[in-house]
């Protein structure tokens, strides 16, 4: 090791914050170790002993001195009383000094093997030091490695690394993910501490916006500098740029911390890369959900409209071969049409819906409604096209005002009404309840049908493929509960589905009331336990 490398070492060694306190504690060793060498010899020289051990027991005390202070004045110190006390003591005349040949060979002697000393455990120190450090930072990348890999956005990764660098460097940091010039401070670092006047100046913008572009570390132009900058890099991709403020100290980073960065920036660059990798597999997998839902909306859609037109273009032929077709016939053939043309303007509004749900262009407009109203509305619909079906509605004798967009909320009860009828025996009762259930409104409808099938329990607001849809289903299941699902979701409420053990199915969904100190207000002056009933 040369001499310029051991002069680097002691420079990098860290200097306490109160020397005058060091100095008195290592003299006050230096002291009490010579005190004892004094004695030792004062009292082995009246024996047997030799020269040799007590020169043996001078340089000793020398060495220990060289290990317990940090500085070569110490043991040159040391070395220089343990010369004089040795000659005074040991040498003749005893008691007395003769500085001869031998004085200066062993205050060589003794200088020589403190500076080795001194420089040996200079060396193990730094050693132990950096071994410390370098513990410290694989520590700290593992702890920030962890961080970085549950995070599950770009902003999270902004926050943790400009929280490690702040914590570690005790200096203002902010993180740039893209051309600072596209980028809004919270962005970059939310929880700065007020750094941001100093990241974010035209000069600085431009700084940085050179930095992302070429890739190039900045390198500090004077000491007076108080803001550098890290590329974060990803192989020759630049992901980003680390800002440091010195703040109050107007000097470069240490090379320690420097390399520090670089780890940090490193790291960051990798979970970036991650980030980006796991954004574009959530926008192949939305992709390939919408094209898979895409598909399936349009099978739906086609298995729905096939029966309704196949019967309209049936009924148009035989009216148009058949000229002396009966007037009964033909009035049913009317009639047949006229109810498949409903169904199909029908089908065209729950189309319209989904592509406004779709598109996130569904607007409420909610008011509070009377419950009871928006039934007897809906009712009077299915009515209407189903004239021989049974309905029995059941309502409280309170007067339910719930906040809701009452055209989509009795579109909602008709797709209801509607399945329940169409998978209902002919002439089959089904049942329509309104009650409070805590601070919700709760619509059930409840018919005596077939059920629901059992594969489709677990999916029954989903839009079907025609796989999934019974064989013998003429208007399949299509987008009708699908639609019901998102507008009562829209709402703010749930809606299920389930069989009843009795036989058929029972729908219920619940819209909150907006005003939990709102009580219901009564229709009448004699609320009845039992309710009304509308049949």
């Amino acid at each position: 090791m040369s001499r310029y490398s051991i002069r680097t070492i002691i420079k990098e060694i860290p200097e306490s914050s109160n020397p005058l306190k060091d100095i008195a504690v290592n003299t006050g060793k230096l002291l009490g170790v010579m005190l004892v060498m004094i004695l030792l010899t004062n009292l082995l020289v009246k024996t047997t002993v030799g020269t040799e051990s007590l020169l043996m027991i001078s340089f000793l005390s020398v060495l220990i001195v060289s290990i317990i202070t940090p500085k070569y004045a110490y043991g040159i110190a040391s070395a220089l009383i343990a010369s004089l006390v040795y000659d005074y003591i040991v040498m003749e005349p005893f008691y007395g000094f003769s500085i001869n040949v031998r004085f200066p060979i062993t205050l060589l002697t003794m200088l020589l093997g403190t500076i080795l000393t001194s420089t040996l455990f200079v060396l193990l120190k730094h050693q132990a030091n950096l071994a410390y450090r370098r513990e410290q930072r694989s520590e700290l990348m593992f702890n920030l490695g962890q961080e970085l890999a549950d995070c599950r956005d770009v902003p999270s990764v902004v926050r943790i690394v400009t929280e490690c660098l702040t914590k570690q460097l005790e200096c203002d940091a902010i993180l740039f993910t893209g051309d600072p010039r596209n980028m809004a401070v919270e962005d970059c670092a939310p929880f700065q501490s007020g750094c941001a006047d100093s990241f974010l100046t035209p000069e600085e913008i431009v700084r940085i916006h050179r930095i992302f572009i070429s890739g190039d570390a900045d390198a500090l132009d004077s000491e007076e500098e108080t803001v550098s900058y890290h590329p974060v890099k990803w192989g020759e991709a630049v992901l980003g740029v680390a800002g440091i403020h010195y703040a109050d100290h107007p000097k470069p980073l240490s090379p320690w911390n420097n390399e520090l960065i670089q780890l940090i920036c490193r790291q960051t660059a990798h979970s970036l890369m991650l980030q980006q990798a796991r954004e574009e597999q959530n926008d192949l997998r939305i992709g390939a959900e919408k094209e898979k839902m895409r598909n399936n909306l349009l099978r739906s859609i086609s298995h729905d409209l096939r029966t309704p037109l196949t019967s309209i273009l049936g009924a148009s032929n035989a009216m148009l071969e058949q000229k002396d077709m009966p007037e009964e016939t033909r009035d049913n053939l009317l009639r047949d049409t006229l109810e498949n043309t409903k169904w199909l303007i029908r089908m065209v509004e729950n189309i319209l819906t989904v592509t406004k749900i779709s598109q996130e262009s569904l607007q409420l407009h909610k008011t509070k409604e009377a419950a009871e109203e928006v039934i007897a509305q809906s009712v009077a619909i299915v009515r209407g096209r189903f004239p021989d079906c049974m309905i029995h509605v059941k309502i409280p004798d309170e007067l339910i005002l719930v906040p809701m967009d009452a055209t989509l909320i009795s579109q909602v009860i008709i797709n209801l009404l509607e399945n329940a009828i169409k998978n209902s025996e002919e002439g089959s009762l089904v049942l329509l309840n309104l009650r409070l259930k805590d601070r919700f409104a709760l619509f059930e409808i409840t018919d005596h049908g077939r059920g629901i099938p059992s594969h489709l329990l677990d999916s029954l607001f989903e839009i079907h493929s025609m796989d999934e849809i019974a064989a013998d289903a003429t208007r399949g299941i299509g987008i009708g509960l699908s639609i019901c699902h998102t507008i009562i979701q829209a709402h703010g409420g749930t809606i299920e589905g389930h069989n009843r053990k009795e036989g058929g199915a029972r729908f219920r969904f619940m819209l909150p009331l907006e005003d939990a100190d709102e009580t219901p207000v009564p229709a009448s002056g004699s609320p009845s336990s039992s309710g009304a009933a509308l049949s």
